[in-house]
């Protein structure tokens, strides 16, 4: 076979390939899953833990791959969840449940902004503050 057949197979090959290449997702996926979570689990007890789940995964999927600190967004899905279970089993109310959770937010995007900072002492305290809430 002549060498520009072979180049001219090769290159149309890489294209098609190249057209196979699932597209970075969006966070208006994000949102849109989000927004899908919040239909399927209503904010009533027993929708807590199944709507924190949900919301996780659609994290996992959507804004974890592109995330610069993912440990950080694995921490703070370990929280949702860990306060939506209380919620459900009535060990916690909503409202203090919110507060916890808002708590646990300031915290990571805190320890996120302390790591781009190169302050890896202040995002360990950060860190530490949020693990004690798993307790």
């Amino acid at each position: 076979m002549p060498f520009t057949t072979r180049i001219t197979i090769a290159s149309l090959l890489t294209g098609a390939l190249a057209g196979c290449v699932v597209a970075p997702p969006s966070m208006g996926d994000l949102k849109a899953a989000r927004e899908a979570c919040n239909r399927d689990y209503p904010a009533r007890l027993g929708n807590y833990l199944p709507h924190a789940r949900c919301v996780n995964a659609a994290i996992e999927s959507y804004a974890l791959p592109a995330a610069r600190h993912p440990d950080l967004i694995r921490l703070q899905a370990e929280i949702r969840a860990s306060l939506s279970e209380k919620i459900d089993h009535r060990r916690l109310s909503v409202q203090a449940g919110e507060r916890r959770m808002a708590e646990a937010d300031r915290l990571v995007a805190a320890a996120q902004h302390d790591r781009e900072a190169g302050n890896e002492k202040a995002a360990s305290r950060r860190i530490a503050a949020i693990e004690q809430m798993l307790k």
